[in-house]
Formats: structure tokens, sequence, C-alpha cells
């Protein structure tokens, strides 16, 4: 069997398809490839995981008048022919869409050539290229069984997100993680996390705030690859970007301060961890990730600062927090109860199916 995995834009499309990819792994005959935005990082993070990268033109889907729109309309086009050349060459079983603006053209092209996709789509409710790749797609995962009215309801088929294999078998086993080297017994740690490129306006509030959250905690900083300001200040390390030791990290974090991305949202659900959510909000994006924080916070599950965050209110909420284990051990617990397991196991099952 055969499948070709597409989908990129950011690292929380690319991590849950290979969650996918290891799980199909276990099948017999198996193989895939992978097709995506011209992106360094990206193929690199592919490529280890053992997928051939094929790298295609792409053009953002906008949802306001831009002269760029008029441009991106050729790197659509060039990405379809380019899709279909590849499909064409390689004709996998079935196509796997994690969404993004580069999936758009490949599953175009599948369709064209009659190959079967599956899409999936993480968020609380369907983006642009999930609602144009669903015309075209056999099944569409969600992460969720309800908020998906955009979506063709014979189509649905509830999921849930789909974490990577080494994560989840960690989690399972988070109570044997080793406490990090650079952390005193008993000390509390605040992790912070601004997804896969760092977030500069969530390091502006950690730097503007150091002094005073790091009398009461360790600041664990992933700032993204980005920034290049230095913090003198102890009890305080930045990172440009978190792998291995992310486990060990999530499961000895006191608090984490993070984006809302539905992947890193699953990931924390894992680990039962007490978050404070600030979301991007719809100036920069379509919102998902206010809606992401809206369903948590409506379940008690996380505290959420909503794009009028200051230095003040950003301290206040974290180091109210931190003096809160009741608040703390509550949202952790509605947290991960949320948590899914299973979710790459029951994608895998549908792409076997086809």
């Amino acid at each position: 069997m055969v499948v070709c995995y597409t989908g990129g834009g950011t690292l929380g499309h690319v991590y849950p398809a290979l969650a996918v990819h290891e799980q199909m792994l276990e099948s017999p005959a198996y193989e895939a490839f992978w097709i995506g935005r011209n992106n360094a990082r990206e193929k690199a993070v592919v490529e280890a995981a053992g997928l051939s990268f094929f790298p295609i033109r792409s053009g953002k889907l906008r949802r306001y008048r831009s002269m760029r729109n008029v441009l991106d309309i050729g790197n659509i086009v060039l990405g379809f022919f380019q899709a279909l050349g590849i499909l064409s060459r390689h004709r996998p079983d079935v196509v796997f869409s994690k969404g993004g603006f580069v999936s758009v053209p490949p599953v175009l092209a599948a369709f064209v050539l009659r190959i079967p996709v599956v899409s999936h789509e993480s968020d609380t409710t369907a983006g642009l290229a999930t609602r144009i790749n669903a015309h075209f797609s056999r099944t569409v995962c969600v992460s969720h069984d309800h908020g998906f009215d955009t979506l063709p309801a014979s189509k649905l088929f509830v999921s849930g997100n789909p974490v990577r294999k080494a994560l989840v078998e960690q989690a399972k086993h988070k109570e044997t993680l080793e406490r990090p080297d650079f952390l005193a017994d008993g000390e509390p740690l605040v992790l912070v996390l601004g997804g896969s490129s760092g977030s500069a306006e969530i390091n502006d509030l950690v730097r503007n705030t150091v002094d005073a959250i790091a009398k009461k905690a360790f600041i664990y900083h992933q700032c993204g690859r980005e920034d290049g300001q230095e913090t003198a200040t102890e009890r305080y390390r930045k990172v440009p970007f978190i792998d291995t030791e992310l486990a060990r990290l999530l499961a000895h974090a006191t608090v984490v301060v993070s984006r809302a991305g539905a992947g890193t949202l699953a990931e924390l659900a894992l680990f039962g961890c007490a978050c404070l959510l600030i979301p991007l909000s719809s100036a920069y994006s379509r919102g998902d990730q206010v809606e992401n924080a809206q369903r948590l916070a409506n379940a008690g599950a996380a505290r959420v600062l909503y794009g009028d965050e200051s230095d003040g209110s950003f301290a206040e909420a974290l180091l109210g927090l931190l003096e809160d284990e009741q608040a703390r051990t509550s949202m952790g617990k509605a947290l991960g109860a949320s948590a899914d397991w299973d979710s790459a196991k029951r994608i895998a099952h549908v792409l076997m199916q086809i």
C-alpha cells in the first residue's frame, strides 16, 4: 500500500500526519512519500521520519482583497501541475491531506487522477483549505463531533487529533520521566511554547515580566529560531525549539504558557497540563486558535488571555496560577479528560480500508 501525505505551512500540520505514518508502519508492504511546500525545516522533519519529500509551489488562500492573491493564483496552478506529475509517477493508493494551503493542489490533482483522498481537520471548525478539499475527499476526519456544519455530513469521521507515537508512549508513563537537571527539587517550572516558530508577542510578554516571574518559578522558553534577543536573568533558559526534551518538560511543568494550535493542545492534554493560553487573534489568522481556546475555557480546562493582554495582565494571570494549586489541579484534570490516545490508529484504519 502506498500513501501520499500532503500538508504544511507550520509543523502543526506536519507532526500529526507523521503520527499517522508511524502507525501505518505496522502495516505490511507499506510505502509513503510527502508532497509539501519548499520549506527546509518541514522537509528536514519529514525526511527524518523516513519519507521522500517532493516540494511544489504553493499560494496562500486569503479571505481578503490583496494583490498577492492574484500572484498566488499562478503558484496554485503551477503547484497543481507539479502535484499531478508527482502523483502520476508514484501512483499512491490514497492521499492523506493534513491541510494548510499547500494541500489544495495535490488534493485536486488526486481527484483528477481518481486517487481517493482522506482529509483531516485539527481545529474546532474547518479552515478554508479543508472546506475546499472536502469536496474532493472520500472521508474528512475531524477532531470533534460538532462544529463542522460547513462540511458534508456524509463524509465526516470523528477521529480526534493524532499525536506522535513517542510522545503518546511517554505520556502513558509520565510519572517515570526524570526531572530536568536544571530544575531544583520542588522548584516550579513555567514552560513557554510559542509554536514551532515561536511567537514575538509571547516572547515580549515573557521578556518584559521575566524578573517578577523568575522570583516564583524557573522559566524554560521556546522562543523560535528568529528571536535574537538575550535575557540575562537567573532561573531562565531560552531555546529555539524543543524536540526530544518535550515530554520531560510537559511532565514536570507547573504551568504551560502556549498558543492554542490544535496539535499543541492535543499534546498538552496527554500530560494533563495546567495552561495559560494566548491564542493567535483573528487579526492574524482565521480565528481558529481563539475557537480552540474558548472550547477549553468553557470546559474549565484552561485560562485564556484574548488579544488584549498586557505585561500586567499576563504577569497577573501567570502568577495567579502559580499560587493557586487547586485551580491548576482542576484545569489539568479537565484537560487530561479530553486526551485522545488512539487517534492515529483510527485514521490509519480509515486509510487501510480504502
